[in-house]
């Protein structure tokens, strides 16, 4: 009979050795979680957008793979031309506008000092 009084204290004993060994882990992995969670924002923060970038990068190819691929892959590509060919055609006029008022001096110079027709 004392034989289990003796092993149920012996399994008492073991059990808060292992409840206080476990609070202690607790207790460090909350002070590194408190000390190192700004700079897991801070990193999430910057890195974000890359990654966001590079999955979308690797978005083709996803797609050239999948099932869906024979499709979807030529439709992305006529997409994504289309949007540079307007970006493109948008770069050209926002640069040439700024220019119209130049190219009409210049005109209205020309007809005022060039030359003058020959009168017979």
């Amino acid at each position: 009979m004392v034989e289990f009084f003796v092993l149920a204290t012996l399994a008492v004993v073991a059990l808060s050795v292992v409840a206080i060994v476990g609070f202690v882990f607790f207790l460090v992995k909350m002070v590194l979680w408190v000390v190192f969670f700004p700079l897991k924002l801070v990193l999430w923060t910057v890195f974000f957008p890359l990654r966001l970038v590079f999955k979308l990068l690797w978005l083709p190819v996803g797609l050239a793979f999948g099932a869906l691929g024979v499709i979807g892959l030529p439709l992305l590509f006529l997409g994504v031309g289309g949007f540079l060919i307007f970006g493109l055609l948008a770069a050209i006029i926002g640069l040439l506008i700024p220019a119209i008022p130049f190219v009409l001096l210049g005109l209205l110079l020309w007809s005022v000092f060039g030359r003058s027709t020959a009168t017979v």
